[in-house]
């Protein structure tokens, strides 16, 4: 597992782009990318949006040694990313404002999830709609635990929040504490998950991220661009 937490607001354009490419900041981005972008109101999450798409091509492609302008991202009917070019490696990316987490393995599908985890930013209600076995007294460090683990269980397996979230297990440990037990209806095998806390900047907040895959060897989650 290859995994990082981009900071796109310390992305620059020497970081994602080509000295000896074309002059187009935003070379490489397909039409359906450049319009969504444009349909941002404001300018600054239309720039996070774009430094998101074309900083999951730069990572790609060095992993893969392709340049990135040759690199095919398609999407599943469900919107599930994948590679066409390269079946075997799996890979899955989560935006929360200015963050980005990317996650990249050959191991079988896999799903991340990010979260800036901010208390007052809670809705426990949602997440017991979505997900009606949240206990009572649930607090918001099971919030972020328990959302995060249910994003990425649902891109794992490509079934989304709606249909999916259901089919996860969850296991609802003290001190807020969550894990992932499995997920029903898709395999054999068996699914792990993974959470963990990274500092972002100071007097920021902290991100909460979280894996899902059939297997999860130790990996380490590395910053993005380089400190």
């Amino acid at each position: 597992m290859d995994a990082w937490l981009v900071d796109l607001d310390r992305v620059v354009p020497t970081d994602i782009s080509d000295p000896a490419g074309p002059a187009d900041a935003l070379a490489g981005l397909t039409e359906d990318e450049l319009r969504r972008g444009a349909e941002f109101v404001h300018a600054r999450a239309a720039h996070r949006f774009f430094r998101a798409r074309l900083t999951v091509r730069r990572l790609l492609a060095d992993r893969l040694g392709l340049d990135p302008r040759d690199l095919r991202i398609h999407y599943d009917p469900a919107g599930k990313p994948y590679l066409p070019d390269r079946p075997g490696t799996h890979i899955s990316w989560s935006r929360s404002d200015g963050l980005l987490l990317l996650g990249a393995t050959e191991t079988g599908p896999v799903g991340v999830d990010v979260e800036l985890v901010r208390p007052d930013a809670t809705n426990m209600d949602v997440l017991s709609f979505v997900y009606p076995a949240v206990p009572a007294t649930a607090t918001p460090r099971t919030f972020f635990h328990a959302w995060t683990l249910l994003e990425a269980a649902v891109k794992a397996t490509g079934r989304g929040l709606a249909r999916g979230a259901r089919e996860v297990d969850l296991d609802f440990g003290p001190g807020g504490t969550v894990a992932l037990r499995g997920i029903t209806g898709h395999g054999p095998h068996p699914w792990h998950g993974h959470t963990s806390l990274h500092p972002i900047r100071p007097s920021a907040p902290s991100a909460l991220t979280a894996f899902v895959s059939h297997d999860l060897p130790p990996f380490r989650v590395r910053p993005w661009p380089p400190r």
